[in-house]
C-alpha cells in the first residue's frame, strides 16, 4: 500500500506538468485549415498616367486601375464581401483601348480615393465603393504589410473577421472569348482582423471578367491558411 501511495505521490506532479504543457501548446498552436472563397463580382476601370511596368524582365506599360468587389461565401466565414484592386499593364498603350495582358497588385485601401468621373460604366460610379468605406472604419485595412507588400484584397464578414491578401507574383490574363478573360495568380495571406488577425497562408487565385460587361465577373481563391 505504501508503494502505491509513493507511486501516486511521485507521478502526480509529472501528470499535472504534462497537462499544463499540453494546454499551453494547444493555446499557442495555430490551426491549418483548407480555405475556399467563391464570389460573384464586378469591376471598374480607372485610368491612370502610363508608367513603365517591368514584369519578369520585360517592360510593359501600366495604364489603369481595375478595382472591384462582390459577395459570396468562404470557409469558416459564411457569407462574405470582398474588394480588390489591381493595376493593369499592356504591351501597347498607344491604342485608344489598350488590351491588358496582366496585372500588378494595387492597394485596396487606395480605392476610395480613385475619382468618380461622371462617365458611363466601366468607369467608377458614385456609390460603387460605399460599402468598402464603411467596412474600413471597422477593419482599418492597411496599404501594405510589415514588409512592404501591397495588400490588394480583403475578404470579410459581418462579424468583423477579415483576411488580407497580397499577390506573390504578377497575375496573367488569358483571353478565352470576346466576352471572357481569365486571370490566374498566387496569393499569400498577410493577417487580417478578428479570428484571422495573425493568419498566414497561400492561396490560388482564379478570376474571370467580361470585357464587354463590367458587372459580369468572378473572384475565387483556394488553398490553406493558418490562424
Amino acid at each position: 500500500m505504501k508503494k502505491i501511495f509513493l507511486y501516486i505521490k511521485l507521478s502526480l506532479p509529472i501528470f499535472i506538468l504534462g497537462l499544463l504543457t499540453s494546454c499551453e501548446n494547444s493555446d499557442d498552436e495555430s490551426e491549418r485549415v483548407y480555405f475556399e472563397m467563391t464570389s460573384t463580382t464586378w469591376y471598374r476601370f480607372s485610368p491612370t498616367a502610363p508608367a513603365p511596368a517591368v514584369v519578369n524582365g520585360t517592360t510593359y506599360t501600366s495604364f489603369a486601375y481595375l478595382p472591384g468587389g462582390g459577395t459570396g461565401t468562404a470557409t469558416n466565414m459564411g457569407n462574405i464581401t470582398t474588394f480588390f484592386n489591381q493595376l493593369a499593364y499592356t504591351s501597347d498603350a498607344t491604342v485608344p483601348q489598350p488590351v491588358p495582358v496582366g496585372t500588378l497588385p494595387a492597394s485596396v485601401s487606395l480605392i476610395p480615393t480613385l475619382p468618380v468621373l461622371g462617365a458611363p460604366l466601366p468607369l467608377i460610379q458614385a456609390g460603387d465603393f460605399n460599402a468598402l468605406t464603411s467596412a474600413n472604419t471597422m477593419l482599418q485595412i492597411p496599404a501594405s504589410d510589415g514588409s512592404g507588400r501591397v495588400i490588394n484584397s480583403v475578404i470579410f464578414n459581418s462579424s468583423g473577421d477579415a483576411l488580407f491578401t497580397t499577390p506573390t507574383s504578377p497575375s496573367v490574363i488569358t483571353p478565352v472569348s470576346p466576352t471572357r478573360l481569365n486571370l490566374t495568380g498566387k496569393l499569400t495571406v498577410v493577417g487580417g482582423r478578428g479570428k484571422f488577425a495573425n493568419a498566414t497562408g497561400d492561396l490560388d487565385l482564379t478570376v474571370f471578367f467580361n470585357p464587354t460587361n463590367p458587372n459580369d465577373a468572378g473572384y475565387n481563391v483556394e488553398g490553406w491558411i493558418e490562424y
